[in-house]
């Protein structure tokens, strides 16, 4: 098929998973339905993981708590032919270090980080933002999650100087996007690969578009992820109109399940998928935020049972 050429990225496209951290009733680390997640994850072939995003919690963990969880995830992945990330939010420049510090030391080199959140930076303090924190550490390499939570989600022409004046920034990852925005950001910051959750993956596919697969709703079956990824990648016209139609009604099942719910945190979704494939995995998220609960997860195992049964897969016990 015909459209845009992308060469020499500076990360290859892949299909790029979070693994959810479970917590206990009292917000204590459990570690072995984590560590299960994670090899269930690989089990599926899955080699592109990260930790710490939104899903994942990345705002709420303590310092502890993200050395100690960090350090049993590169245990599980530190063999791992593709990326293995940690994922950075925080305040400032300063916190956002002390995360990238600790990660070094544990064995990451590839870091995901946002803007600070608290305030919608200006284009001065964006730009100081990216030269202390990607700047100063040139042995790593980075994914800028370009994530409207902090108040400013950044075009294609935004990333320009960003891209120029750093090498070490590979990637972006987010979602949401309108045709426009999907091309301009493969336009205007051709040399990054552009992760994109499942809809927007596929329309920049049908695009022409050579990025990579940010995993959200697929989560609801690990073992069909990579083709929804191959079929974008290999230009199957006829399976990525139809995954498109299924990616619709899965998202539309899960916003207006948890949405009934009243939770609203993103890893109140994801962890519904965690729990799809392990019947054992808390919905639990870190205090003050609610989870959607066992009723919303059973039901929207239902609704997908009934209108997509082929994206309901098998359940593991623990």
């Amino acid at each position: 098929m015909t459209g845009i050429e992308q060469s020499g990225l500076r990360c290859e496209p892949c299909a790029l998973a979070t693994v959810c951290v479970p917590w206990d009733d009292q917000g204590e680390f459990l570690e072995k339905p984590f560590r299960r997640q994670v090899r269930l994850l690989r089990a599926a072939g899955i080699e592109n993981l990260y930790l710490f995003g939104t899903a994942g919690e990345g705002y709420a963990v303590t310092v502890p708590q993200c050395r100690r969880i960090a350090s049993v995830f590169m245990e599980e992945v530190r063999d791992l032919t593709g990326l293995r990330q940690l994922g950075v939010i925080a305040m400032s420049a300063a916190q956002a270090c002390e995360r990238i510090e600790l990660g070094l030391k544990i064995g990451f080199t590839d870091f995901q980080v946002s803007l600070p959140p608290w305030g919608t930076v200006n284009d001065r303090e964006r730009s100081v933002f990216f030269r202390d924190v990607v700047g100063a550490y040139p042995e790593a390499r980075f994914l800028h999650y370009n994530n409207a939570r902090s108040g400013r989600v950044l075009t294609g022409s935004e990333y320009v100087p960003m891209f120029k004046e750093h090498p070490n920034l590979v990637a972006t990852k987010s979602g949401g996007h309108s045709v426009a925005s999907l091309l301009s950001l493969s336009r205007d910051a051709p040399d990054l690969c552009h992760f994109f959750t499942e809809l927007d993956y596929l329309t920049a596919s049908l695009l022409g578009i050579r990025c990579g697969l940010l995993v959200s709703v697929s989560a609801v079956f690990p073992e069909r992820i990579l083709e929804v990824y191959a079929t974008g990648r290999d230009g199957d016209v006829a399976s990525m109109r139809r995954l498109i139609r299924e990616m619709s009604v899965l998202q539309h099942a899960i916003l207006t399940t948890v949405g009934q719910t009243g939770a609203h945190i993103d890893g109140a979704y994801d962890k519904i998928y965690a729990w799809l494939s392990d019947s054992a995995f808390p919905l639990a998220l870190q205090s003050p935020y609610q989870d959607a609960g066992l009723e919303a997860a059973q039901r929207f195992k239902e609704l997908v049972a009934a209108v997509l049964p082929g994206w309901l897969g098998p359940t593991r016990d623990a």
